[in-house]
């Protein structure tokens, strides 16, 4: 059974100051415009933590590159939840930089206010979006709403950039991690069944309104709003993940009774699989069984994505893009190599969660894991070596060499051609010999034999056949592992206390959140070809189980929610 252990790290927290209003206009001389309008503004200063926790101590501070706030889209809404603006401003969200946030370094600098509308009721605040949400903010016109900036977001595809990462770069890119608020937890009621998030993410900063018209001079209305400010939170779009190699590892099969491993294994490296490609800025959570230290999060959660469905339906693979194959067979990946430490190697990914009861394969992102793997037979097999299996349930047999697999088709195909009779292994291995040779035939460009009888190691060798394991993924082929490689796959547990079969938010990866995966145990052998299409590898629907206002904030940044899982293949 897997284990895991959530742990709260360093966490995002940002605090919002709202101010003034619209009354008494004449009295006040110094309102911009007189008589007919009144000012308001919003104040930025930014708070990073000074001192990084310790694994030890459960906290995982967030790198520099993942705080930092280098743009910061500021959004106000009146009571109907409709964007507003300052009278004279052109756009409707305000824009701040980086210089508009202190001096970074864990000092809480006030700075030079900028305008928006007085009647502002709610507040969003949105940091570093990625291309597709700033094209949405920038564009934003009169009657614009929440749900408008809210509408999903498609990432589009993109040949010209490998390996998937366009899909990332909507939520860390060169100028940061996109950030949001992250949302209410209602824990007001006494019974905690009735304890839940709500919908929207929106901050109300109605009672913290000060009317410029009701102070002598705007500084004091700025310094009054300043000093009664309303705290808002923020967090990333972005999940992160990283996996490290338990010690020690054990390495099956195992021999019964004396519990001997029968397997030698080589970690290479791993890379994420299914990737999504549509998320909401937003996203509305919903509570999970797992356990939860309070503290930036008031109760663990499982978000609703645009491949969030009903069961029963397909929708959820609109959004998937599957990593794919170059001309030479190769995944077309970003390898990772595992982490010594934590933090050492990781990536990032979308977020991707599933509905309730409808936790499908072909609908999760998975963490795909590329090693040498061979059998361990009285020291017979040489990791890193060529060998072969002839694919059979527990029927299953494994040759250490293409030599001893010869001979083992050889005497098989005498009694065929001799009308003798034959076990069904027997028929079983001549069929799926001569199916290897008609799948690997085309790269035979030197000294084809002509026949599976007629081929030696030396013939593959000096063909120098690319990913051969990938042509012998037909149904009743022998699996070829050229040099041991094997892939294997892994859906990746999200929450740590769902443990019956198809319970809600058992997998996926969510927003902020950040997975350690300690491969713990390796069972046999993988797949000679990458996950995806082959004999051995589930089907897509097969279940995984199995005006007037000063607003002034006060940034705090760089929470991860810290996920470890011993996890085995």
């Amino acid at each position: 059974m897997l284990k895991i252990k959530s742990i709260l790290v360093s966490l995002l927290a940002v605090v919002a100051l709202a101010s003034c209003s619209n009354e008494n206009l004449e009295e006040n001389p110094e309102v911009e415009g007189g008589a007919g309008y009144d000012v308001a503004y919003v104040s930025i200063s930014l708070t990073n933590p000074k001192v990084p926790g310790s694994r030890a101590s459960g906290e995982q501070p967030a790198l520099p590159a993942e705080s930092a706030i280098n743009e910061l889209y500021v959004i106000t809404f009146d009571a109907g939840k409709v964007v507003t603006k300052d009278e004279k401003a052109t756009k409707y969200a305000t824009v701040l930089g980086s210089g508009s946030f202190g001096t970074n370094s864990g000092v809480t600098t006030p700075n030079t206010p900028v305008k928006v509308d007085p009647n502002t009721k709610y507040l969003l605040v949105i940091a570093n979006p990625g291309y597709q949400l700033k094209d949405r903010l920038d564009n934003l016109s009169e009657g614009a709403t929440y749900a408008t900036i809210n509408a999903m977001v498609t990432v589009p595809e993109n040949n010209t950039k490998p390996n998937n990462a366009y899909l990332v770069e909507e939520v860390v890119h060169s100028n940061g991690c996109a950030m949001i608020n992250v949302g209410f937890y209602d824990d007001s009621d006494s019974d905690p069944s009735n304890h839940a998030w709500k919908d929207e993410c929106l901050l109300d900063v109605s009672d913290k309104i000060v009317l410029v018209s009701d102070y002598k001079s705007e500084a004091q209305a700025q310094n009054a709003a300043k000093s009664n400010p309303a705290t808002l939170e923020i967090e990333r779009l972005a999940a992160k993940l990283e996996v490290m190699i338990g010690s020690p590892l054990a390495v099956g099969p195992f021999e019964d009774g004396t519990n001997a491993s029968l397997g030698q294994f080589d970690f290479g490296n791993w890379t994420i699989d299914y990737y999504n490609s549509l998320f909401y800025p937003f996203a509305k959570k919903t509570t999970t069984a797992s356990s939860h230290t309070t503290g930036f999060y008031k109760s663990n959660f499982y978000t609703v994505d645009p491949n969030f469905t009903t069961a029963g339906g397909t929708e959820y693979l609109t959004g998937i893009v599957k990593n794919t194959l170059d001309a030479n067979r190769e995944p077309k990946v970003e390898w990772v190599a595992e982490s010594a430490d934590a933090g050492d190697n990781y990536k990032y990914c979308i977020e991707n969660t599933m509905a309730e009861g409808y936790q499908k394969f072909g609908a999760a992102t998975r963490l795909v894991l590329k090693g040498q793997y061979a059998p361990w037979k009285s020291g017979e097999f040489t990791l890193g070596d060529d060998w072969y299996r002839l694919p059979n349930g527990t029927n299953s047999v494994n040759f250490k060499s293409f030599a001893d697999l010869l001979a083992a088709y050889t005497p098989a195909k005498a009694k065929q051609t001799n009308s003798d009779p034959m076990t069904a292994q027997e028929k079983l291995l001549v069929t799926a010999c001569e199916l290897f040779y008609t799948q690997i035939q085309s790269e035979l460009t030197t000294n084809d034999p002509g026949s599976f009888a007629l081929l030696t190691q030396t013939i593959l060798d000096d063909n120098n056949i690319k990913n051969g394991g990938e042509l012998c993924k037909k149904e009743g082929c022998i699996y070829w592992y050229p040099k041991s490689l094997n892939y294997y796959y892994y859906e990746i547990r999200h929450d740590n206390a769902a443990n019956s079969y198809m319970e809600y938010g058992k997998y996926g990866v969510v927003r902020n959140n950040y997975y350690t995966l300690t491969l713990t145990k390796v069972n046999g052998n993988g797949t000679p070809w990458y996950p995806g299409g082959g004999p051995e590898d589930p089907d897509e629907e097969e279940d995984i189980d199995k005006k007037g206002a000063y607003l002034h904030f006060e940034i705090k940044v760089a929470p991860w929610i810290y996920w470890t899982t011993n996890f085995e293949i």
